[in-house]
């Protein structure tokens, strides 16, 4: 879009190509330095922190003027650098230096676009608050597609919440268009307002992603869809009464099954294996569980009727590796309280034990 922009106005085959031909020799050009003549740079300031960061910003300001050059836009060429940089070893570095620097100029940024705009016309406001109700509405258009490829409601759901809102990149190409006369000054103002709309919007959907999920999958169950966390699969877990339940797949569960399954011998691991039941509700953990053999079911861990369903109960313990941060409907001390086995539960990075000392 940043390549041929700037020839939108004639839309001519010629210039649109001379467009995209510059536009590839720039990206060529960016990615054949950064691979071969940066990497010598960057090893002889590297001892200088400050000098990688002053390098990175240089190695920015060339390519967007390299880009101005040869008729492309600053923005395409600052683009580029960013992700030539993003393949260094030292981009966390140059990421958590130049972030005050990001906030800066983003600041000046908004400030700038704030003093161009004038004072909208009710026509304007009416049309921007139609694009921001068409621009959340319009996410729906995710569930049919993540729910046909099995993903579960919960899944299909989440992500039409969170993309509920317009990039900041939208003000970018704007205001480049109102700079380059493709556009009037009307239209950057219902873009820019439709993105402070929506972004306020969105903050409290994603806030409230979880209790809005719930919502949405019972009104889906209602009319008749089926999710992954099905009543027999339930059902049949509760029966089988395993020992050993995870209540979630997370990084620390991940660690305690490799080292189950590479420290003792084949007969010790898949003993244990057979002790274990995971409920989660990532479509993706569970393949790759039932692939090891490990039973799992489809589930949320925030609802009391998963547990009872799953046979919480009946387990001699119950482990929950999430913490509060990541938990979404719950928490480690609700799920303790609900659990009357023994159980370890994470808050912060300590692990909660109740009921009695378990040997080893």
């Amino acid at each position: 879009m940043l390549a041929v922009q700037p020839n939108i106005l004639n839309p001519n085959l010629v210039p649109l190509l001379g467009s995209l031909w510059r536009g590839a020799v720039l990206v060529v050009g960016g990615f054949a330095l950064s691979k071969y003549v940066l990497p010598y740079l960057f090893r002889m300031v590297a001892k200088a922190p400050e000098l990688v960061l002053v390098s990175a910003l240089g190695w920015c300001f060339f390519l967007a003027g390299a880009a101005s050059l040869i008729g492309l836009s600053r923005e395409m060429g600052a683009l580029i650098a960013g992700v030539s940089l993003s393949t260094f070893p030292y981009n966390v570095d140059v990421v958590a230096k130049a972030v005050s620097l990001r906030d800066f100029f983003v600041t000046l940024f908004f400030v700038a676009l704030g003093m161009q705009i004038t004072i909208p016309s009710l026509e304007v406001l009416e049309l921007a608050l139609a694009a921001s109700v068409f621009v959340i509405v319009s996410r729906v258009v995710v569930v049919p597609i993540l729910y046909a490829l099995r993903l579960g409601l919960r899944t299909s759901i989440v992500p039409a919440i969170n993309l509920a809102q317009v990039s900041e990149f939208s003000i970018v190409i704007a205001s480049l268009g109102v700079t380059l006369h493709q556009i009037n000054q009307d239209v950057l103002t219902v873009v820019i307002v439709t993105f402070a709309v929506t972004s306020v919007v969105s903050t409290y959907m994603i806030n409230f992603s979880h209790p809005i999920q719930r919502l949405l999958a019972a009104g889906f169950k209602a009319v008749g869809l089926r999710d992954l966390d099905s009543k027999a699969e339930l059902a049949e877990a509760a029966e089988v009464h395993q020992p050993v339940i995870f209540l979630g797949f997370f990084r620390d569960t991940s660690s305690i099954l490799y080292e189950f399954e590479h420290e003792g011998s084949a007969e010790e691991s898949r003993r244990f294996i057979e002790k274990i039941l995971v409920i989660d509700f990532n479509p993706t953990v569970l393949r790759e569980l039932r692939r090891k053999n490990i039973k799992c079911v489809y589930g949320d861990i925030a609802h009391a009727d998963t547990l009872r369903h799953a046979g919480v109960e009946h387990a001699q313990l119950v482990v929950s590796s999430i913490t509060d941060d990541v938990l979404r409907g719950t928490s480690n001390m609700r799920l303790m309280n609900s659990v009357h086995t023994h159980a370890l539960f994470r808050r912060d990075k300590r692990y909660w034990p109740r009921g009695r000392h378990l040997p080893g």
